[in-house]
């Protein structure tokens, strides 16, 4: 039996946030509250930056009242980030959880947030600083592997269900075409979601395309047409952003990339739209839910909300009996009855790695999903039991009791980037900076701004007084 470790805990919020990644923290600090083991309960504002700075808050101090509302409140309450650790920031991480004797780490995320929390699980053992690092699961996108599903997925996939049930309504009524643009850069269970809307043969969305199964050019216009002719001038399709025709490359390419690499995509819907105007004449009509995949919390899962929380707990419970390097997982039993458990699994089998979706949940077709996909799918999509008030929606927030930082504060360097053309902008160099240190940096004299800005960094930009001249800022923390 392992010894009892005594010390503090502290959790992080990584990658893009769902409706129910709060569920997560709040069944940690609930968990935590039971095991005297766990002194204080600490959560990192956005995620590694806010443990790089000493942005800590004490979640033990925050009421009951306070918790059970963040649980049901969408977005990542702690505030989130995309970034992969260096060297240098896995060293100044360990240094702030010995300042704070943190003895327990709990990092919430997709596969790249459990990549990070692995390279701070084996940084850890290196320096021999004892302290239990587990991985919380966490993404719309279902593309853990090991794990069954992903919390997260269940609530968007009954809100991109809603969606098509709803836009359906308004297909019926005016026809033409209408193409939704579903996130998926490389994995399609959120697209495939939509198939979930139908109740009947002809209901949307009439074709499904997912970046699994690529389909030549040839055959989506065939696909159209034939739905077009078939339902007197109407067709729903489902598109994931990372749809791409068989022999062709992307349909959209951006020069934006992620922290980890990942290029951002966007646009397929509009190039369709643009292909099939071009070849049929066709009045076509696109969408993007955007974000509200994450947050739309009026379409929240009974059952994704309680893994959630199941998974939130289980993290603590592993760590105080002994468990380092894992990830907490979701286990599906087996029976006819829709039933499941929590499991563990080495955070280096999921670091860093993407599970696409088999191809039996696939049509041969590469137009569609199988009946398989859809008895995957449908039970987590259940709930909620309560129903909705009368009133709009009000979220709950965090009163942010902050700790005091321990060690001298981490300085944010600023450097001039690469000239530019007048009126040109520093776009794709997302950094967190302030507007002194842009102006500071600025040769000439001259007017600095922002966009693109979340809590946790933007891109930054000046435009000197010379017309001609501007530079890039680039501010490295």
């Amino acid at each position: 039996m392992p010894k009892t470790l005594r010390g503090n805990a502290l959790f992080g919020q990584s990658g893009g946030p769902t409706m129910v990644i709060n569920a997560s923290l709040v069944g940690a600090v609930q968990e935590a509250a039971k095991h005297e083991a766990i002194e204080k309960f600490y959560g990192a504002r956005h995620g590694l930056r806010g443990i790089l700075f000493e942005e800590l808050i004490n979640l033990s101090r925050e009421s009951k009242r306070t918790l059970e509302g963040v649980m049901r409140t969408p977005s990542a309450a702690l505030g989130s980030i995309r970034r992969k650790p260096s060297d240098a920031d896995l060293e100044r991480t360990l240094d702030v959880c010995a300042a704070h004797n943190i003895r327990y780490f709990f990092y919430n995320g997709g596969d790249d947030s459990q990549l990070a929390c692995d390279m701070m699980a084996r940084a850890a053992r290196k320096r021999r600083y004892e302290m239990r690092i587990i991985g919380v699961p966490k993404t719309i996108d279902n593309n853990l592997v090991v794990t069954d599903t992903c919390p997260g997925y269940g609530s968007a996939a009954r809100f991109i269900a809603s969606w098509f049930v709803f836009s359906g309504c308004d297909n019926l009524a005016m026809g033409d075409v209408l193409i939704v643009e579903i996130m998926g850069r490389n994995e399609g269970w959120l697209t495939a979601s939509s198939a979930l809307a139908r109740r009947a043969p002809d209901d949307p969305p009439h074709l499904i395309y997912l970046p699994e199964k690529p389909v030549t050019r040839a055959q989506f216009l065939r696909d159209v047409k034939g739905c077009m002719d078939r339902l007197g001038g109407r067709c729903v399709i489902a598109a994931s952003e990372g749809m791409q025709f068989k022999g062709e490359g992307p349909m959209t390419v951006s020069k934006h990339k992620d922290a980890f690499g990942h290029v951002q995509l966007g646009g397929v819907a509009m190039t369709l739209a643009t292909i099939l105007e071009n070849e049929f004449k066709y009045k076509v009509r696109w969408d993007k839910p955007g974000t509200s995949h994450r947050s739309f919390y009026y379409c929240v899962s009974e059952v994704d909300r309680k893994q959630a929380y199941a998974v939130g707990a289980a993290a603590v419970k592993a760590a105080v009996r002994g468990e380092t390097g894992k990830m907490v997982t979701i286990v599906r039993k087996r029976g006819k009855k829709f039933a499941w458990t929590t499991g563990l699994t080495s955070l280096r089998s999921v670091a860093g790695k993407s599970k696409p979706m088999p191809e039996s949940m696939i049509a041969p077709t590469g137009n569609d999903v199988t009946q398989k996909f859809l008895d995957y799918a449908a039970p987590l999509t259940l709930g909620p039991r309560e129903p909705l008030s009368a009133e709009i929606f009000e979220p709950t927030h965090f009163k942010e009791y902050p700790v005091k930082p321990k060690l001298p504060a981490r300085r944010r360097q600023a450097r001039l980037g690469a000239e530019l053309g007048a009126g040109q902008r520093s776009d794709g160099v997302a950094v967190p900076s302030c507007l002194v240190e842009a102006r500071a940096a600025c040769p000439r004299g001259g007017e600095a701004g922002r966009e693109g800005i979340s809590g946790a960094g933007g891109i930054y930009w000046i435009h000197c007084k010379a017309p001609d001249h501007a530079r890039a800022v680039i501010v490295e923390d």
